[in-house]
């Protein structure tokens, strides 16, 4: 069998310490190639006439059936290690031209795993561990570009489509759980760990701004929990199972037993820096969703001084935070009516600068911090594969605004959490929401309040009007939440600077209609912002917009079934949200009720080895549909 050279990833000690990022890449780069050289040595050669002969369906299925068990090893260890290569390619050169080179590298890939999965389906395995082994390569590989793929907006999976990709999400995910449930396999960790991170970071970024992901995608939920139980039992001091862990307590609202996870995480005995910098990401925003700005400053301070991914981004989130505090301050110090309210303000406003300020003397010296922090972003700007960071994007436009319209910025640590669909995260922490919700009527009071001092008064107006509307959602108030989108709406000629407000204010109206179970109003909100074109976070946007896609056809789909089954009787279901056993929330309701419809589940405390029976042509009906041309075995 072949086996990857071993790759040294302890940055802490001996002569790797003293090597910089791009030393780091291109050792890794040398390794990976060294690998590929040895995989493409045991690789099958294909004869000539197998150029010609391979198209018919029989002789194909003959040459799957020649690979030895050491060239079917090498296939798949070839295709994996291609994959490295091309990531690595892209994190080595920011031109647009590597990004083309490793788009062709996992092209190539993508074909090797068309030929690994003919292997499986049509070779006669004696070696039931090489076989197994084999296996949950193949449904890792086969799976995660499935499932990859289809996570991408319409307009880029034309593009893949055209040149040969394509992609299933149901088959992508049922084959990670097979890969996942197979015993004595290499990578059916690794299968668990790419399900957990769709379950517990896709799920949150790419759909809906407002709903829970436990309120959304119950089923998903249980399935990371039983997967979370089932390895962390195998593995109990797994460093990344417990920041998955973490994660999950995150998703679930349960933020204080999140912090002690991603706490304890940070002490392990991890070589990994990394590791380090992913636990300070997420307890950053677990403090601020607690509005504990202070302390989150000091994760993005760790972050600022350990972690080289984005110095842009870590001072535009540490400014925001600092502007936060300094609103919040402002509001507590106000002066009141009347000598006893301005002695009372008196005494207090030491306690209030020690309390709200933190280590900052005064007011001046907050933004003083929030000027240098700001000024030094254009320099810190970098690309990745061709490409800026979205979060460097904004950072970049919002500092040079902060300083164009007299040092003012409007909510910009709650944009972020919308932003990032953070507030899905509290949906059933009530209290965090109320005080979200108060901050914006602050905020919208002191706009009103002092309009001329605004340069661009819509633009901040309808921003604060836009979070209001969904804390509002978060509330429970619909009705008023869609009164703030429809007034942001009608203030489209007005808005000059801020214009994603205009279809991320159409895409909450859509989830609005689509609770409300109007799916006609969805549709024609879903189609009015896609037409916008050219404003800032496009591309996230269309993430939002795929997924929308796919519950309104799912959403027909289970219609259309229960139309039919009803014969006469006309029975149209209201979305799941307003169902009273789906409505359940994993912060308030029992295992049973998250669970859902637990006789169509597979128990994944009770994982046994699924093989499927390779003689049937259903159990692979999906090759063709995923796989749409055939492939080359060219290495």
């Amino acid at each position: 069998m072949i086996q990857k050279p071993a790759v040294n990833t302890n940055f802490r000690g001996g002569v790797s310490r003293g090597r910089n990022k791009m030393e780091h890449l291109t050792l890794a780069t040398e390794h990976i190639r060294r690998t590929l050289a040895a995989c493409n040595t045991n690789r099958r050669k294909s004869a000539f006439a197998e150029i010609f002969t391979k198209q018919l369906p029989k002789k194909r299925i003959a040459i799957y059936k020649e690979y030895t068990e050491e060239q079917a090893h090498a296939e798949l260890c070839y295709a994996e290690a291609l994959l490295q290569l091309a990531f690595l390619n892209m994190l080595q050169d920011d031109k647009f031209t590597s990004l083309i080179r490793s788009s062709l590298k996992v092209r190539q890939c993508y074909k090797c795993y068309r030929i690994c999965w003919g292997i499986l389906k049509y070779r006669d395995w004696s070696n039931g561990i090489s076989k197994a082994v084999f296996e949950s390569g193949v449904r890792l590989g086969v799976g995660a570009f499935n499932m990859m793929i289809s996570l991408l907006p319409k307009r880029v999976l034309k593009l893949l489509e055209f040149v040969g990709f394509s992609g299933d999400r149901l088959f992508g995910l049922q084959q990670l759980r097979l890969g996942a449930q197979i015993q004595n396999s290499l990578r059916a960790p690794l299968s668990a760990l790419l399900l957990l991170v769709y379950e517990l970071y896709a799920t949150q970024m790419l759909g809906d701004t407002v709903a829970s992901v436990a309120f959304e995608k119950p089923d998903q939920v249980y399935e990371a929990n039983e997967l979370l139980t089932y390895w962390l039992d195998i593995y109990p001091q797994s460093a990344v199972f417990q920041l998955l862990l973490g994660r999950y307590q995150a998703i679930t609202g349960d933020l204080e037993r999140a912090i002690d996870t991603f706490e304890k995480a940070t002490t392990l005995p991890v070589d990994w820096k990394h590791y380090n910098h992913m636990c300070y990401w997420e307890l950053l925003w677990c403090y601020a969703l607690r509005a504990d700005w202070l302390t989150a400053i000091k994760y993005v301070d760790k972050l600022a001084t350990e972690s080289l991914w984005s110095q842009a981004t870590y001072r535009y989130m540490k400014a925001t935070f600092l502007i936060q505090i300094l609103d919040e301050y402002d509001v507590s110090v106000r002066p009141g009516t009347g000598s006893k309210a301005k002695q009372q303000q008196q005494q207090q406003l030491a306690q209030l600068q020690q309390k709200q300020l933190g280590p900052y003397k005064d007011r001046e010296a907050v933004l003083k911090d929030v000027d240098l922090l700001l000024k030094d972003i254009p320099k810190m700007m970098h690309r990745f594969a061709g490409r800026s960071l979205p979060l460097e994007k904004i950072a970049l436009r919002k500092s040079k605004r902060y300083f164009n319209q007299n040092k003012k910025l409007t909510l910009p640590a709650l944009e972020l959490m919308f932003i990032w669909n953070e507030f899905k995260l509290i949906h059933c922490q009530q209290d965090s929401i109320m005080s979200f919700l108060l901050i914006c009527e602050n905020k919208i009071n002191d706009l009103i309040r002092n309009r001329g001092q605004y340069q661009n008064f819509d633009d901040d107006y309808s921003l604060a009007l836009l979070l209001k509307g969904v804390c509002l959602r978060c509330r429970g108030q619909l009705f008023q939440a869609s009164m703030c989108f429809q007034e942001i709406l009608e203030l489209k000629q007005k808005i000059t600077i801020d214009t994603y407000l205009l279809p991320y204010c159409e895409m909450e109206l859509c989830q609005l209609a689509l609770d409300a179970g109007d799916i006609p109003e969805a549709i024609k909100r879903l189609q009015r912002a896609r037409n916008s074109k050219n404003y800032s976070l496009e591309s996230r946007l269309h993430f939002r917009m795929h997924e929308m896609d796919t519950r309104l056809e799912d959403y027909n789909h289970k219609t259309g079934k229960l139309i039919k089954k009803a014969g006469s009787e006309t029975v149209i279901p209201g979305h799941k949200r307003s169902d009273s056993h789906s409505n359940s929330s994993i912060c308030s309701t029992s295992k049973e009720e998250q669970r859902g419809d637990s006789e169509s589940e597979v128990d994944i405390t009770e994982l046994k080895p699924m093989f499927p029976e390779f003689e049937e042509e259903e159990e692979f009906g999906g090759l063709n549909g995923v796989f749409a041309a055939e492939e080359t075995f060219d290495p």
